[in-house]
């Protein structure tokens, strides 16, 4: 995975203004913590969920289970739909087969049709397209705050550290005052435990408000470089292709995510 470059692009930023959402305590999809066994939920989203969006799903999952640990990964959720999908088709056979080349094992999937209902319970909706980034902000009007279309996630949190998403530059005070996100040792192994759900969370919530102060001020080369092309119809390659760049999209911000959580609980 890609690292954080470790510079600091806040000259522009209103800082106060992008942290409001991150701060009010609320329910998932809101914008704040949901109580102490809350998951944040990533929900990523193409056309008919056999393709990219599958293949995102269990790279993100596998990418944070690496990053926070196979104890602490529970504390995000990750899932995929589809602005035309079927409801239980299983995942396109080349899809699975350049999943399995990786290790993941994606049998159980069925696709599912997108609707407003998981766009309320998502944290953060990632899009393989602008045209599916537009549809999701048209069936749930609320949501424009936190969808983007992955490569476009990924452009405006580069450069991000983890002390800039930290729940001590999100809220005020601190984490100390939300409770349960503190530093927690094992007093037998003498060791940090891996960082809470909640922890997750506020992290998340803030990566999520840095990400949004900053779409207006980095914008791409080319309109349609935020997009990652369909691969449906072609060889087992171009699939392999796609999930190349769906994981060089993915990496850097939930690297960073799982570095400010886990940087917490150290």
């Amino acid at each position: 995975m890609t690292a954080p470059d470790g510079n600091n692009h806040n000259d522009h930023e209103n800082p106060r203004a992008a942290m409001t959402a991150a701060r009010t305590p609320g329910t998932p999809g809101t914008g704040g913590p949901a109580g102490p066994a809350a998951s944040w939920h990533i929900l990523i989203v193409c056309t008919g969920n056999l393709c990219r969006s599958p293949m995102a799903q269990y790279l993100a999952t596998a990418l944070l289970q690496e990053a926070l640990g196979t104890v602490a990964a529970p504390g995000v959720t990750v899932t995929s739909a589809g602005t035309s999908a079927r409801d239980g088709t299983p995942i396109h056979p080349h899809a699975a087969s350049v999943l399995a080349c990786r290790g993941l094992d994606p049998r159980a999937f069925t696709t599912r049709r997108l609707h407003a209902g998981l766009l309320d319970s998502a944290d953060l909706v990632l899009c393989a397209e602008r045209g599916h980034r537009a549809a999701v902000v048209t069936t749930a009007p609320k949501t424009v705050s936190r969808t983007f279309t992955l490569r476009e996630f990924a452009r405006v949190t580069a450069g991000l550290t983890p002390a800039d998403i930290s729940p001590d530059t999100a809220y005020p005070g601190g984490a100390r005052n939300l409770g349960g996100a503190q530093p927690a040792t094992d007093p037998l192994r003498r060791e940090p435990l891996p960082p809470a759900p909640e922890t997750i969370r506020m992290c998340g919530q803030a990566l999520v408000s840095r990400a949004l102060a900053r779409r207006g001020l980095r914008r791409p080369a080319a309109p349609a470089d935020d997009d990652i092309p369909d691969p449906i119809g072609s060889t087992v390659e171009t699939f392999r292709m796609c999930a190349e760049q769906i994981g060089e999209a993915l990496a850097q911000p939930l690297e960073l995510l799982a570095r400010a959580a886990s940087g917490i609980a150290r």
